[in-house]
């Protein structure tokens, strides 16, 4: 009876540290809005065709392979794939290795994905343009991790070049 009664203990304390926790899930994150504009431009013109096509061509420019495209309702993804090895990353592994004798997982390859929506401003005439840059990085090991890019130069660079490119096309330069 002790037996059963010390098993049934045991086994509830390793199942309730085995729980997940998910009330952080709906929970915005403190740079939502920060983030949000840095993403996100106004552009004035009446064609959303004419907006969805240049942001198209300057993802294909940037090394993109469009992925899915619904114009219908405002939607183009794209990815690539790039080299992920880090040379501050091989030399702690090997470090790591020398001092513990232990193997710590390196990034080899990394995906990176954008997505570009387009949907009519409320508030003004013309479209908003959102557009996200995230990455999934696999290591040597299986294992992989994804990290939303949130370096204010990518989304700059992305939007002058949206902008040159709409304003070429509308004006068939």
């Amino acid at each position: 009876m002790k037996k059963t009664l010390l098993s049934l203990c045991a086994s509830s304390v390793l199942l309730t540290g085995c729980t997940v926790h998910t009330d952080h899930l709906y929970v915005l994150n403190e740079n939502y809005l920060q983030e949000r504009q840095q993403q996100t431009r106004r552009f004035e013109t009446k064609d959303e065709e004419l907006i969805l096509s240049s942001s198209a061509q300057v993802l294909q420019d940037l090394g993109f392979t469009l992925t899915e495209s619904e114009t219908k309702m405002g939607l183009l993804t794209a990815s690539k794939e790039r080299d992920a090895k880090n040379g501050g990353q091989i030399a702690g592994a090997i470090l790591l290795a020398a001092l513990t004798g232990a193997r710590m997982p390196m990034d080899t390859v990394q995906t990176i994905h954008a997505t570009v929506v387009s949907s009519k401003s409320k508030t003004e005439d013309g479209y908003l343009v959102r557009a996200k840059f995230a990455r999934v990085i696999f290591n040597d090991m299986g294992g992989a991790k994804i990290e939303v890019i949130q370096e204010p130069e990518i989304y700059q660079e992305f939007f002058n070049k949206l902008s040159e490119s709409a304003f070429l096309t509308a004006n068939d330069i």
